[in-house]
């Protein structure tokens, strides 16, 4: 997949070209990148541009506006699109809708941490997009993927996306917790554009050093 900025926005200028394609061969990419780099309004303005499971968010129509500024070359029938902080189903105002928010047991996960009841809801978007995938062909962005989760927690998402790719889909992870790029070999630098291992992007941010002992 080949995305290309048709018109500035935020912090994006017309005419970059995100060349993504590495996706359908190795399965998993996680996208990487500072705060306010642009990493989300990217993949909004994608979301607004193909989004196989539509929601009544309040938010998406503000993506729908966002994808006039994009191109984009892909060979994926479906696409969906989980943001871990504006589809969080424990938060009425951002649910999908009023019958997913009672169904998706989110009455029940109040007293749980925040990491636990966005797993509770994250796994429940996955039952209901299922019927809807066609493997080989479907494509799955996740946003802020490392929002308010503990190691644990963090580790039990990861399972989660791993199965996904078991399935046959193709996953896109949006984040900057070091936590889940140790866990991806091969990453996205969003500000370079480049193709980068987690080890060589980790040490180029924070100057240490990761050794892996077999």
């Amino acid at each position: 997949m080949k995305i290309t900025i048709e018109n500035s926005f935020r912090t994006l200028q017309k005419d970059d070209v995100f060349d993504l394609s590495i996706v359908s061969k190795i399965k998993s990419l996680c996208i990487v990148g500072e705060n306010g780099c642009g990493k989300s309004s990217l993949f909004q303005a994608l979301r607004g541009f193909k989004n196989d499971l539509r929601s009544t968010s309040f938010y998406e129509e503000h993506f729908d506006k966002l994808k006039s500024n994009i191109s984009v070359e892909h060979d994926y029938e479906k696409m969906f699109y989980y943001d871990n902080v504006k589809d969080n189903g424990t938060d009425f105002m951002v649910s999908f809708d009023a019958s997913n928010y009672i169904t998706s047991g989110a009455f029940q996960t109040k007293e749980k941490s925040h990491g636990e009841s966005s797993l509770i809801n994250f796994d429940m978007f996955l039952k209901k997009i299922r019927p809807h995938i066609v493997k080989g062909k479907t494509l799955f962005v996740l946003d802020e993927v490392d929002n308010g989760f503990s190691i644990k927690n963090m580790s039990r998402y990861i399972n989660l996306i791993n199965n996904l790719t078991y399935e046959g889909i193709d996953v896109i992870v949006i984040t900057h917790n070091p936590f889940v790029m140790s866990d991806q070999h091969i990453l996205f630098d969003f500000a370079t554009k480049e193709i980068v291992t987690s080890s060589k992007y980790i040490e180029q941010q924070t100057n240490f050093t990761i050794k892996r002992i077999l």
